[in-house]
């Protein structure tokens, strides 16, 4: 018998081969990203976390080893977080080397003001002088540590303003977050202007590294962030070469 279909055979059904069986699952795109859920979680920064670092100097040293082996990841954690005091803190505890530098300074300062005033005893307030002059000077000590915190809040607000200023803001990331980072990055760059001899090329390429962990922090152009931080630098350039210029006629005839 012939196989041949007839008019009246059903025809078999066509079988589409672009097509997946339907019992499989959809086929992920090519170059999916990878998701969120699977990413590792950043920790905080070494400072701030006593669940890797029990103790304090294991945190301190922890800030050091991280800021030594990638100090982009430093400002990839520092939103991690929140609040100002963990960075004052450290900021303070950096700042040591400084507070005894303008404690001996200030005390030569106020031992010779103090003579001058006693040698004025017999006339007029040289008591009264020699007196409130060591006053003044310990309560300056006092409030370094405030000076300090202020100038953590005022630095870092400057570098999110000039960084808003360039165009290199970009939401999710705020002005707290900003002044820690230079909290953090400040402490450093103090520490190391004490080296002799390279301690102004450090400051000078630790603004750089600011600028471009700010960059990274804010997820924008590093160019932006470098000039963020360069321009208050630059800015206070412009002002000083004015006066400096109207001092020289002062310094000439005081001269003569």
């Amino acid at each position: 018998m012939s196989e041949i279909t007839g008019p009246n055979d059903a025809i078999p059904p066509v079988i589409q081969l672009n097509e997946p069986p339907a019992n499989l699952p959809p086929m992920p795109p090519p170059f999916a990203e990878e998701p969120q859920a699977l990413l590792p979680a950043l920790r905080p920064v070494p400072f701030e976390d006593p669940e890797t670092f029990p103790t304090f100097w294991s945190r301190v040293g922890g800030m050091f080893r991280l800021v030594f082996s990638n100090p982009m990841e430093l400002f990839d954690r520092v939103p991690v977080t929140e609040g100002l005091g963990a960075p004052w803190r450290f900021l303070l505890l950096l700042s040591i080397p400084a507070f005894l530098l303008a404690a001996m300074a200030f005390l030569l300062l106020g031992m010779g003001a103090m003579f001058a005033a006693l040698e004025q005893t017999g006339k007029g307030d040289g008591k009264a002088i020699a007196a409130v002059l060591p006053v003044i000077f310990g309560a300056t000590l006092l409030l370094l540590p405030l000076f300090s915190f202020l100038g953590m809040v005022i630095g870092g607000a400057f570098n999110h303003f000039f960084l808003w200023l360039w165009g290199g803001l970009k939401p999710g990331v705020g002005t707290s977050q900003s002044i820690r980072a230079y909290g953090y990055a400040h402490a450093f760059l103090q520490l190391g202007g004490f080296i002799p001899l390279i301690g102004m090329l450090i400051q000078i390429a630790g603004l750089i590294v600011t600028g471009m962990g700010l960059a990274r922090m804010h997820k924008t152009d590093t160019w932006r962030g470098i000039c963020a931080v360069l321009t208050p630098l630059f800015l206070a350039c412009c002002c000083l070469i004015p006066l400096l210029i109207m001092a020289l006629p002062i310094l000439a005839a005081a001269r003569h």
